[in-house]
């Protein structure tokens, strides 16, 4: 059994050209049942003047221990700097953002679902994909006609009677699969768990930093009010720029 110590988090923000370990507040949301997952930056005061960033600049946010970060989002700049509702903050999009900015306008013949996604997923420029092995019946025609890309894939969805979930993580697109968990984290009271509440039919457990956990990953919980192994719906993640770091597990 692998034990990670989970004190002294770290964090490494990335935006535009810029790099920040400290100075910046983050609110990073994932969710099973979105299509993006979605994050904030904010920014102390004396930053405010110094920072120059763009719609669509490329965005990262790392957390971790003892020097070993891991990707707790990645993805762009949807409302640039002073755009969002605090006049100190940026709010980022994953890279479904790229999907949902682009139009697909094409007729297809005698296809399959995975054929008409390669090639949504290639106008939008997303070039790695994991997409379901499953076979399916190919379709004479298929009409897709001034649509975003998330709508032309809702369309490949409901033109083959299908409801296969899709998003992003890691720079992947995943349709009616998930990325591939490693390792299963576990979670003990007294231990790793400062809290856990029973919210909105949903668990929610409470911890320090736990970048390593995803929407959709298994967990295992060790607890009086309850325990077993369950699989994560959501995850929020918050910090302060004093690097005071909670995440937030909802299963």
């Amino acid at each position: 059994m692998e034990t990670t110590e989970l004190f002294y988090p770290q964090i490494a923000v990335r935006a535009g050209a810029y790099r920040f370990g400290q100075g910046v507040e983050v609110e990073v949301h994932s969710s099973r049942t979105a299509y993006f997952d979605w994050a904030k930056i904010r920014f102390t005061e004396q930053f405010q003047p110094r920072i120059s960033l763009d719609r669509m600049d490329a965005a990262a946010i790392e957390m971790g221990y003892n020097g070993v970060l891991d990707e707790v989002f990645t993805g762009y700049v949807a409302k640039p700097y002073s755009g969002g509702a605090s006049a100190n903050e940026i709010v980022l999009k994953d890279e479904m953002l790229l999907l949902e900015q682009t139009s697909v306008n094409a007729t297809f013949l005698e296809t399959t679902p995975q054929e008409v996604l390669a090639y949504i997923l290639g106008q939008a420029g997303i070039g790695k994909m994991a997409l379901s092995g499953q076979g399916y019946p190919t379709r004479k025609r298929l009409p897709i006609h001034r649509q975003t890309g998330i709508q032309a894939i809702n369309t490949v969805n409901a033109a083959w009677g299908l409801k296969k979930p899709f998003f992003c993580s890691g720079g992947v697109f995943y349709w009616g699969t998930s990325p591939a968990q490693e390792k299963v984290y576990s979670f003990e009271y007294g231990v790793n768990i400062l809290a856990l509440n029973r919210t909105g039919g949903v668990w929610e457990l409470e911890t320090i930093s736990a970048p390593f956990v995803k929407h959709s990953h298994k967990i295992l919980v060790t607890h009086p009010l309850i325990s077993g192994e369950f699989e994560v719906s959501r995850v929020l993640t918050i910090t302060n720029d004093a690097g005071f770091i909670r995440t937030y597990i909802y299963f």
